[in-house]
């Protein structure tokens, strides 16, 4: 039989139409499910539509990786579910097409979105991770921080203002809970506050009138108190916002860069003191998600051709299951891989590889029912 140019342009079309549709559903409901961790941070911030939006934009690019070889599993559970259940599989193989004929359309797909996760997995995820905490700590910083009857929490420091005042007492009722030091805790009350944001270093500035401080040390049972008529105290924000970056968040040509580097003894510049292992879970990590989408189209094929009448429910059922399984086994991969349970690279490649001996052993199966 010639090449069947026609049925691979109509598989091409039709997988790609259902991943598309896969791709902006998930897409949407992993930004709306983060979008929703942050409303606490953004409502305490005083955020509007347009920052939420802003929001939003920063977060895509870090998610877009997860959704493409997702959508692509469902675009072809869903196409050849449908084309199964309409019998034009079965028209197809009584013609002469066998299962690896009809592959070629499947895997040009899975190479593109193979190639676009590994340049998004490599270069924009982290860059968007990075943007996305720029923007939370320009939005924390630039609006209130402080809601009067809530007690808000900012590193190791509690703060609760009982009421707005007027000009001359911005702040009624100000506590300050101050347990930076665990051996030696602090409490500041003062009847009037008014609080100052420092835009270069982002610290809180508070200055506290007709006040106390008291002091409790754990180790003694002395106690003892200060009354001032006025005093200043910074809160520092860094410890809120988190602005150390985890290697997750670097690009993978920073993170080479800091390999030879962490080589030579040098200090890790990593939040937590990340060190090679961290570095090599990443890289590892990435490469293992950018090849994912062709393992799992190959898996889709022989699991979208069956003879159910249930065609796109079943599909999009099966492509959750397989997909609920497979983060999972890489979820538990970067784990094993960061406790140094196993090697890194068994780790993180072990659900590749099981997806695709799986894909192999059904599309063989699925090929000897042909003759």
């Amino acid at each position: 039989m010639a090449a069947p140019s026609l049925l691979w342009r109509y598989i091409l079309r039709d997988v790609l139409l259902h991943a598309l549709l896969g791709l902006s559903v998930i897409t949407l409901v992993l930004i709306v499910q983060n979008v929703l961790r942050f409303l606490e941070r953004l409502m305490l911030a005083g955020a509007g539509a347009s920052d939420v939006l802003q929001l939003v934009g920063a977060i895509l690019p870090s998610y877009v990786p997860i959704a493409v070889p997702t959508a692509l599993l469902f675009g072809v559970l869903v196409s050849f579910g449908r084309m199964s259940a309409d019998g034009e599989i079965i028209a197809m193989r009584s013609s002469g097409l066998s299962v690896y004929r009809m592959l070629p359309p499947v895997l040009a797909l899975a190479c593109v979105a193979a190639l676009s996760t590994t340049y998004l997995t490599f270069e924009v995820e982290p860059q968007s991770r990075r943007s996305m905490k720029v923007l939370l700590r320009h939005l924390t910083q630039a609006v209130r921080v402080v809601r009067p009857g809530a007690f808000i929490t900012l590193g190791d420091h509690t703060l609760y203002v009982n009421e707005s005042g007027e000009d001359d007492c911005p702040l009624r009722g100000v506590l300050i809970g101050d347990v930076s030091d665990p051996e030696r805790r602090r409490y500041i009350s003062a009847r009037c506050g008014s609080i100052e944001q420092d835009e270069v270093d982002g610290t809180l500035l508070l200055t506290l009138r007709d006040g106390a401080i008291d002091f409790d040390a754990t180790d003694s049972d002395r106690y003892r108190r200060i009354r001032f008529a006025e005093a200043r105290t910074r809160v520092d924000l860094g410890v809120y916002l988190n602005p150390e970056r985890r290697a997750r968040e670097h690009t993978t040509a920073e993170l080479l860069e800091l390999l030879p580097r962490l080589a030579a003894g040098e200090r890790s510049p990593l939040r937590g003191g990340e060190g090679e292992r961290a570095i090599w879970i990443q890289i590892h990590r990435r490469a293992a998600l950018g090849a994912a989408s062709i393992a799992l189209a190959l898996l889709a094929v022989p699991l979208g051709i069956q003879p159910l009448r249930e065609g796109r429910s079943w599909g999009a059922l099966t492509a959750i299951g397989v997909m609920t399984l497979y983060w999972g086994g890489l979820a538990i991969g970067e784990t094993v891989a960061e406790a140094a349970w196993l090697p890194i690279a068994p780790a993180l490649w072990l659900p590749n590889a099981t997806v695709t001996a799986l894909a192999v052993l059904l599309l063989r199966r699925t090929l000897r029912s042909d003759v």
